[in-house]
């Protein structure tokens, strides 16, 4: 019926009234497709913006990835000193240190016998405090702790703590001394010296006295919570 109403009032239209019908149909149809292929164009447009952030975000992964890989691993090779050094003291390590560093002892006019530089050594003013990188984390450490203390399985904050003792030799040879001391820079237990006091002590300048300070550190305390 509409239909019907429709095709009558277009029949008795005039030519230049259909032509305008016919004109403003087109001119809306085309406006819709522009309108249509805009919105399709932005959405399109976005979406490329997207995968090139994407991709920027993707390449800046890749690319900080070996440094993050390598700091992991001396994180962990930081983390396996300080739990190994845990289980020994200190004085123990440097010890067998010195047991293993051998030399040749003079004794009268031509004798000489072997000895361990381990006999030679004394060990005083051991200490063992916590470490300032440990200290400055404290107040916000305490206050994670306490925030978690009702969590179940939760692990406390494992605390660092430096240990050092005072090493002192009486009469060996310089050779023997750096043997030691070249042993200690290179433990697997990454000892470090924190002084080092050298004089010599015989009449023919072969033998010295030396105070050497160590200093380590490792876990201690907060693990065993």
């Amino acid at each position: 019926m509409k239909e019907g109403r429709i095709s009558g009032a277009f029949a008795q239209m005039s030519d230049r009234e259909r032509k305008l019908v016919v004109g403003g149909g087109s001119l809306m149809l085309v406006a819709l497709v522009v309108v249509a292929g805009l919105l399709v164009s932005r959405k399109v447009a976005a979406m490329e913006e997207q995968v090139a952030a994407n991709g920027e975000a993707l390449s800046s992964i890749l690319d900080a990835a070996p440094s993050y890989l390598k700091n992991r691993r001396e994180e962990k090779a930081i983390e396996e000193a300080l739990t190994q050094a845990a289980g020994s003291s200190l004085q123990s390590t440097l010890l067998s240190i010195a047991k293993d560093v051998k030399f040749e002892r003079k004794y009268g006019n031509d004798g000489t016998s072997e000895a361990r530089l381990s006999d030679f050594v004394k060990f005083s003013n051991a200490t063992e405090i916590l470490a300032d990188l440990t200290q400055k984390r404290g107040k916000k450490a305490r206050r994670k702790k306490s925030s978690k203390k009702k969590a179940k399985g939760a692990k406390a904050e494992r605390q660092v703590f430096l240990s050092t003792i005072e090493v002192v030799f009486d009469r060996v040879p310089d050779g023997a001394l750096f043997q030691f001391l070249e042993k200690v820079e290179t433990h697997k237990d990454a000892l470090f010296g924190v002084s080092l006091d050298i004089s010599r002590e015989s009449p023919n300048h072969e033998h010295f006295r030396a105070k050497l300070q160590v200093g380590q550190f490792r876990y201690g305390g907060g693990d065993d919570e």
